[in-house]
Protein backbone atom coordinates (compact mmCIF):
# COMPACT_ATOMS: atom_id res chain seq x y z
CA UNK A 1 0.00 0.00 0.00
CA UNK A 2 3.13 2.55 0.89
CA UNK A 3 4.54 1.79 -2.61
CA UNK A 4 1.10 2.93 -4.37
CA UNK A 5 0.67 6.09 -2.21
CA UNK A 6 4.21 6.84 -3.26
CA UNK A 7 3.60 6.78 -7.01
CA UNK A 8 0.15 8.61 -6.48
CA UNK A 9 2.11 11.19 -5.34
CA UNK A 10 4.89 11.50 -7.69
CA UNK A 11 2.28 11.29 -10.81
CA UNK A 12 2.27 13.99 -13.23
CA UNK A 13 6.08 15.10 -12.80
CA UNK A 14 7.32 12.59 -15.17
CA UNK A 15 9.36 9.33 -14.86
CA UNK A 16 12.40 10.58 -15.04
CA UNK A 17 11.53 13.01 -11.90
CA UNK A 18 10.34 10.10 -9.63
CA UNK A 19 10.60 10.37 -5.82
CA UNK A 20 8.19 10.93 -2.80
CA UNK A 21 11.23 11.47 -0.12
CA UNK A 22 11.07 14.58 1.95
CA UNK A 23 14.59 15.74 0.08
CA UNK A 24 13.39 15.02 -3.11
CA UNK A 25 10.11 16.70 -2.67
CA UNK A 26 11.59 19.94 -1.72
CA UNK A 27 13.29 20.33 -5.01
CA UNK A 28 10.07 19.48 -7.26
CA UNK A 29 8.02 21.87 -4.83
CA UNK A 30 10.36 24.76 -5.87
CA UNK A 31 10.91 23.86 -9.72
CA UNK A 32 7.73 26.09 -10.52
CA UNK A 33 8.96 29.09 -8.68
CA UNK A 34 12.37 28.47 -9.77
CA UNK A 35 11.29 28.17 -14.02
CA UNK A 36 9.04 31.22 -13.73
CA UNK A 37 11.74 33.70 -12.67
CA UNK A 38 13.53 33.65 -15.58
CA UNK A 39 16.78 34.18 -13.58
CA UNK A 40 20.12 32.08 -14.30
CA UNK A 41 20.00 28.45 -12.57
CA UNK A 42 23.30 27.05 -11.08
CA UNK A 43 22.50 23.09 -10.15
CA UNK A 44 24.91 21.79 -7.57
CA UNK A 45 25.25 17.84 -6.65
CA UNK A 46 27.09 14.63 -6.76
CA UNK A 47 27.29 13.09 -10.23
CA UNK A 48 24.98 10.86 -11.69
CA UNK A 49 22.19 12.70 -9.39
CA UNK A 50 19.85 13.91 -11.80
CA UNK A 51 21.17 17.28 -12.78
CA UNK A 52 20.87 17.18 -16.59
CA UNK A 53 16.77 16.28 -15.98
CA UNK A 54 16.15 18.62 -13.39
CA UNK A 55 17.63 21.41 -16.14
CA UNK A 56 15.35 20.28 -18.63
CA UNK A 57 12.61 20.43 -15.92
CA UNK A 58 12.95 24.52 -15.64
CA UNK A 59 13.05 24.30 -18.96
CA UNK A 60 9.77 22.88 -20.03
CA UNK A 61 7.93 24.14 -16.81
CA UNK A 62 9.19 27.93 -18.21
CA UNK A 63 7.66 30.66 -20.64
CA UNK A 64 10.57 29.36 -22.72
CA UNK A 65 9.52 25.65 -23.18
CA UNK A 66 8.56 25.92 -26.76
CA UNK A 67 12.17 27.53 -27.73
CA UNK A 68 15.01 24.98 -27.99
CA UNK A 69 16.73 23.68 -24.61
CA UNK A 70 20.31 23.35 -25.70
CA UNK A 71 23.17 21.57 -23.92
CA UNK A 72 27.12 21.85 -23.64
CA UNK A 73 29.85 20.26 -21.66
CA UNK A 74 31.83 22.93 -20.97
CA UNK A 75 35.20 20.63 -20.00
CA UNK A 76 34.53 19.09 -23.77
CA UNK A 77 35.80 22.06 -26.03
CA UNK A 78 39.69 23.01 -26.47
CA UNK A 79 40.62 26.93 -26.19
CA UNK A 80 40.99 27.45 -29.36
CA UNK A 81 37.68 26.40 -30.49
CA UNK A 82 35.38 28.16 -27.35
CA UNK A 83 34.51 31.48 -29.16
CA UNK A 84 33.35 29.49 -32.39
CA UNK A 85 31.59 26.66 -29.86
CA UNK A 86 29.84 29.33 -28.46
CA UNK A 87 29.28 32.41 -30.46
CA UNK A 88 29.50 30.99 -33.90
CA UNK A 89 31.97 31.95 -37.05
CA UNK A 90 31.76 33.70 -40.14
CA UNK A 91 32.94 32.18 -43.36
CA UNK A 92 37.28 32.55 -43.88
CA UNK A 93 37.04 33.88 -39.87
CA UNK A 94 39.99 31.43 -39.86
CA UNK A 95 41.69 27.99 -41.57
CA UNK A 96 39.20 25.48 -42.22
CA UNK A 97 36.12 27.84 -41.82
CA UNK A 98 34.28 26.97 -45.26
CA UNK A 99 30.98 28.33 -44.14
CA UNK A 100 28.74 30.53 -41.95
CA UNK A 101 28.41 28.17 -38.45
CA UNK A 102 25.79 29.43 -35.33
CA UNK A 103 27.19 29.09 -32.28
CA UNK A 104 25.47 27.62 -29.04
CA UNK A 105 23.89 30.65 -27.81
CA UNK A 106 22.10 31.01 -31.42
CA UNK A 107 20.99 27.40 -31.29
CA UNK A 108 19.13 28.54 -27.93
CA UNK A 109 18.07 32.21 -28.99
CA UNK A 110 14.65 32.56 -26.80
CA UNK A 111 15.22 29.16 -25.29
CA UNK A 112 17.45 27.88 -22.55
CA UNK A 113 21.49 27.07 -22.66
CA UNK A 114 22.57 24.44 -20.34
CA UNK A 115 25.80 24.82 -19.23
CA UNK A 116 27.00 21.08 -17.95
CA UNK A 117 30.08 20.68 -15.45
CA UNK A 118 30.76 24.19 -15.55
CA UNK A 119 33.50 24.00 -12.97
CA UNK A 120 35.35 22.48 -15.16
CA UNK A 121 35.63 25.43 -17.74
CA UNK A 122 38.84 26.64 -18.21
CA UNK A 123 39.60 30.47 -17.12
CA UNK A 124 39.20 31.34 -21.17
CA UNK A 125 35.72 29.74 -21.15
CA UNK A 126 34.90 30.86 -17.68
CA UNK A 127 35.95 34.88 -19.21
CA UNK A 128 33.90 34.80 -22.23
CA UNK A 129 30.61 33.54 -20.48
CA UNK A 130 31.02 36.26 -18.35
CA UNK A 131 31.57 38.90 -20.86
CA UNK A 132 28.42 38.33 -22.86
CA UNK A 133 26.24 37.12 -19.54
CA UNK A 134 27.24 41.34 -17.93
CA UNK A 135 26.89 42.73 -21.84
CA UNK A 136 24.02 40.39 -22.83
CA UNK A 137 25.29 40.52 -26.50
CA UNK A 138 28.00 38.83 -28.43
CA UNK A 139 29.54 38.96 -31.84
CA UNK A 140 30.38 35.75 -33.84
CA UNK A 141 34.14 34.74 -34.49
CA UNK A 142 35.09 37.24 -38.25
CA UNK A 143 31.93 39.70 -37.60
CA UNK A 144 32.07 43.33 -36.30
CA UNK A 145 28.49 43.42 -35.47
CA UNK A 146 26.78 42.77 -31.94
CA UNK A 147 24.35 40.22 -31.39
CA UNK A 148 21.54 40.76 -29.17
CA UNK A 149 20.67 37.49 -27.15
CA UNK A 150 17.72 36.20 -25.46
CA UNK A 151 19.07 32.90 -23.83
CA UNK A 152 18.77 31.43 -20.09
CA UNK A 153 21.68 29.95 -18.34
CA UNK A 154 21.21 26.90 -16.49
CA UNK A 155 24.19 25.81 -15.23
CA UNK A 156 25.39 22.60 -13.17
CA UNK A 157 28.80 21.32 -11.75
CA UNK A 158 29.56 18.56 -9.20
CA UNK A 159 32.02 20.74 -7.63
CA UNK A 160 32.32 23.09 -4.95
CA UNK A 161 32.60 26.20 -6.66
CA UNK A 162 32.60 28.26 -3.45
CA UNK A 163 36.01 26.83 -2.66
CA UNK A 164 36.85 26.61 -6.37
CA UNK A 165 36.51 30.53 -6.19
CA UNK A 166 38.65 30.17 -2.43
CA UNK A 167 41.21 28.52 -4.31
CA UNK A 168 41.45 31.08 -7.41
CA UNK A 169 40.18 28.23 -9.83
CA UNK A 170 36.70 29.66 -10.91
CA UNK A 171 36.26 33.41 -11.22
CA UNK A 172 34.08 35.01 -8.45
CA UNK A 173 32.02 37.11 -10.61
CA UNK A 174 31.15 34.61 -12.74
CA UNK A 175 29.96 32.39 -9.94
CA UNK A 176 28.11 36.07 -8.84
CA UNK A 177 26.10 35.83 -12.79
CA UNK A 178 25.41 32.37 -12.40
CA UNK A 179 24.37 31.84 -9.13
CA UNK A 180 21.03 33.93 -8.99
CA UNK A 181 19.32 30.72 -8.09
CA UNK A 182 21.15 27.66 -6.46
CA UNK A 183 19.33 24.23 -6.80
CA UNK A 184 21.00 21.35 -4.59
CA UNK A 185 20.31 17.82 -5.32
CA UNK A 186 20.22 15.10 -2.82
CA UNK A 187 22.57 12.24 -3.86
CA UNK A 188 20.22 9.03 -4.20
CA UNK A 189 21.92 7.54 -0.61
CA UNK A 190 19.64 10.10 1.31
CA UNK A 191 16.36 9.75 -0.72
CA UNK A 192 15.57 6.47 0.81
CA UNK A 193 12.58 4.71 -0.74
CA UNK A 194 13.25 6.54 -4.33
CA UNK A 195 15.63 4.20 -5.21
CA UNK A 196 12.67 1.40 -4.95
CA UNK A 197 10.50 3.44 -6.94
CA UNK A 198 13.28 4.69 -9.48
CA UNK A 199 14.67 1.11 -9.78
CA UNK A 200 10.90 -0.36 -10.75
CA UNK A 201 11.09 2.72 -13.35
CA UNK A 202 14.58 1.32 -15.25
CA UNK A 203 13.61 -2.16 -15.27
CA UNK A 204 10.49 -1.67 -16.82
CA UNK A 205 12.20 0.00 -19.62
CA UNK A 206 15.04 -2.43 -20.10
CA UNK A 207 12.24 -5.04 -20.10
CA UNK A 208 10.37 -2.83 -22.35
CA UNK A 209 13.55 -3.27 -24.61
CA UNK A 210 13.54 -6.83 -24.43
CA UNK A 211 9.95 -7.18 -25.12
CA UNK A 212 9.33 -9.12 -21.79
CA UNK A 213 7.11 -7.76 -18.68
CA UNK A 214 8.86 -5.90 -16.08
CA UNK A 215 10.21 -8.09 -13.36
CA UNK A 216 9.76 -7.17 -9.28
CA UNK A 217 12.22 -6.81 -6.86
CA UNK A 218 12.75 -10.00 -4.54
CA UNK A 219 12.59 -8.71 -1.39
CA UNK A 220 16.37 -9.68 -0.30
CA UNK A 221 16.80 -7.72 -3.19
CA UNK A 222 15.32 -4.51 -1.60
CA UNK A 223 17.44 -4.26 1.67
CA UNK A 224 20.02 -4.69 -0.10
CA UNK A 225 18.94 -1.59 -2.58
CA UNK A 226 17.58 0.68 0.75
CA UNK A 227 21.22 -0.39 2.33
CA UNK A 228 23.62 0.47 -0.47
CA UNK A 229 25.72 3.79 -0.68
CA UNK A 230 25.31 4.54 -4.05
CA UNK A 231 28.28 6.35 -5.22
CA UNK A 232 27.10 6.41 -8.82
CA UNK A 233 23.98 8.00 -7.74
CA UNK A 234 20.71 7.36 -10.04
CA UNK A 235 22.85 6.38 -12.95
CA UNK A 236 24.65 3.53 -11.09
CA UNK A 237 20.76 2.07 -10.12
CA UNK A 238 19.90 2.50 -14.09
CA UNK A 239 23.00 0.61 -15.24
CA UNK A 240 22.10 -2.03 -12.64
CA UNK A 241 18.76 -2.38 -13.82
CA UNK A 242 19.89 -2.71 -17.39
CA UNK A 243 22.34 -5.38 -16.39
CA UNK A 244 19.96 -7.77 -14.23
CA UNK A 245 17.37 -7.58 -17.51
CA UNK A 246 19.26 -7.64 -20.35
CA UNK A 247 22.34 -9.18 -19.33
CA UNK A 248 21.72 -11.20 -16.34
CA UNK A 249 18.37 -12.33 -17.27
CA UNK A 250 16.18 -11.66 -14.65
CA UNK A 251 12.77 -12.03 -15.66
CA UNK A 252 9.77 -12.28 -13.18
CA UNK A 253 12.19 -11.10 -10.28
CA UNK A 254 15.57 -9.68 -9.80
CA UNK A 255 17.51 -11.30 -7.12
CA UNK A 256 21.03 -10.69 -5.89
CA UNK A 257 22.51 -12.82 -8.18
CA UNK A 258 21.02 -11.05 -10.92
CA UNK A 259 22.70 -7.57 -10.06
CA UNK A 260 26.15 -6.49 -11.45
CA UNK A 261 29.62 -6.98 -9.18
CA UNK A 262 29.21 -3.94 -6.75
CA UNK A 263 30.03 -3.32 -2.64
CA UNK A 264 26.85 -5.12 -2.08
CA UNK A 265 27.30 -8.35 -3.52
CA UNK A 266 30.98 -9.29 -2.79
CA UNK A 267 32.28 -12.95 -2.94
CA UNK A 268 34.21 -14.63 -0.89
CA UNK A 269 37.70 -13.97 -0.11
CA UNK A 270 39.05 -17.18 -1.84
CA UNK A 271 36.77 -16.70 -4.86
CA UNK A 272 38.18 -12.61 -5.67
CA UNK A 273 40.85 -11.29 -7.28
CA UNK A 274 42.36 -9.00 -9.09
CA UNK A 275 41.42 -10.46 -12.20
CA UNK A 276 37.84 -10.87 -11.08
CA UNK A 277 37.93 -6.60 -10.08
CA UNK A 278 39.72 -5.66 -13.19
CA UNK A 279 36.73 -7.87 -14.98
CA UNK A 280 33.99 -6.21 -13.44
CA UNK A 281 35.57 -2.46 -12.61
CA UNK A 282 35.95 -2.62 -17.16
CA UNK A 283 32.44 -4.01 -17.28
CA UNK A 284 31.36 -0.86 -15.41
CA UNK A 285 33.41 1.70 -17.13
CA UNK A 286 31.48 0.30 -20.53
CA UNK A 287 28.06 0.47 -18.96
CA UNK A 288 28.66 4.00 -17.85
CA UNK A 289 30.61 4.87 -21.46
CA UNK A 290 27.43 3.84 -23.41
CA UNK A 291 24.98 5.61 -20.64
CA UNK A 292 26.94 8.81 -21.39
CA UNK A 293 26.88 8.70 -25.16
CA UNK A 294 23.35 7.25 -24.97
CA UNK A 295 24.21 4.61 -27.21
CA UNK A 296 25.86 5.66 -29.48
CA UNK A 297 29.21 3.36 -29.90
CA UNK A 298 31.30 5.77 -31.54
CA UNK A 299 31.06 8.51 -29.12
CA UNK A 300 31.72 5.95 -26.44
CA UNK A 301 34.41 4.27 -27.95
CA UNK A 302 36.12 7.69 -27.91
CA UNK A 303 35.68 8.68 -24.67
CA UNK A 304 37.22 5.66 -23.29
CA UNK A 305 39.95 5.94 -25.45
CA UNK A 306 39.26 2.50 -27.73
CA UNK A 307 38.58 2.58 -31.29
CA UNK A 308 35.37 1.46 -32.46
CA UNK A 309 35.99 -2.10 -33.12
CA UNK A 310 37.75 -2.22 -29.79
CA UNK A 311 34.77 -1.48 -27.69
CA UNK A 312 32.52 -3.89 -29.72
CA UNK A 313 34.96 -6.94 -29.10
CA UNK A 314 34.84 -5.92 -25.44
CA UNK A 315 31.37 -5.46 -25.58
CA UNK A 316 30.98 -9.05 -27.26
CA UNK A 317 33.16 -10.26 -24.47
CA UNK A 318 31.34 -9.51 -21.33
CA UNK A 319 27.89 -10.53 -23.34
CA UNK A 320 26.69 -6.70 -23.79
CA UNK A 321 26.48 -6.76 -27.70
CA UNK A 322 25.87 -9.59 -29.96
CA UNK A 323 25.52 -7.56 -32.99
CA UNK A 324 22.07 -6.21 -33.56
CA UNK A 325 21.46 -2.57 -31.69
CA UNK A 326 22.18 -1.58 -28.14
CA UNK A 327 20.09 0.97 -25.93
CA UNK A 328 21.42 2.52 -23.76
CA UNK A 329 20.18 2.35 -20.25
CA UNK A 330 19.50 6.02 -19.64
CA UNK A 331 19.07 7.00 -23.55
CA UNK A 332 18.22 6.48 -27.06
CA UNK A 333 20.12 3.49 -29.00
CA UNK A 334 22.95 5.43 -30.94
CA UNK A 335 24.42 4.52 -34.28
Amino acid sequence: MEREETRARTEGIGPELIGASPAWREVLEVLPRVAASDLPVLIQGETGCGKELVARAVHAQSHRRRATFVAHNCGATPDSLIESELFGHTRGAFTGAVADRAGLFDAADGGTLFLDEIGDGSPLLQMKLLRVLQEGEARRVGETRLRRLDVRIVSATHRDLDEGVRDGLFRADLLFRLNAVRLTLPPLRERGRDVLLLAEHFLARAAQSCGVAPPRIATALEARLLEHSWPGNVRELANGCAYAVRVAGAREAVEIAHWPTSPFRVAPAAARGLHAETRALEERRLLEALDRSHGNKSRAARSLGLSRQGLLKKLRRYGLWNGEAIEAPMGDAGD
